[in-house]
C-alpha cells in the first residue's frame, strides 16, 4: 500500500474516531485522549524505523501527531 492510499484510509478511521470521542462524558473523553497520546510516543519510538517504508511511517507518525492533538483539544 503507497503513502497516498495509508492516509486516505487513516484519514476516513480518523473521521470515525473523532465523531465518536465527542459522543463521549468529558472524563471519558480525557481518557482516550492520555491513552491515544501513550500510543504515539510509542508510534514514535525508533523500533519502528527498521523494516518499514520509511515514506509510509513518516506519514503515519505526523497523521498521528495531528490526530493526537485534535483529541486534546476534544478532552
Amino acid at each position: 500500500m503507497n503513502a497516498q492510499a495509508m492516509l486516505g484510509v487513516i484519514h476516513a478511521q480518523e473521521l470515525l474516531m473523532v465523531s465518536l470521542i465527542r459522543a463521549m462524558p468529558p472524563d471519558d473523553r480525557r481518557k482516550v485522549a492520555d491513552e491515544f497520546q501513550q500510543q504515539v510516543e510509542l508510534a514514535e519510538a525508533p523500533h519502528l524505523s527498521s523494516g518499514h517504508d520509511r515514506e509510509v511511517a513518516d506519514a503515519f507518525r505526523a497523521h498521528i501527531r495531528k490526530l493526537s492533538i485534535l483529541l486534546a483539544s476534544l478532552s
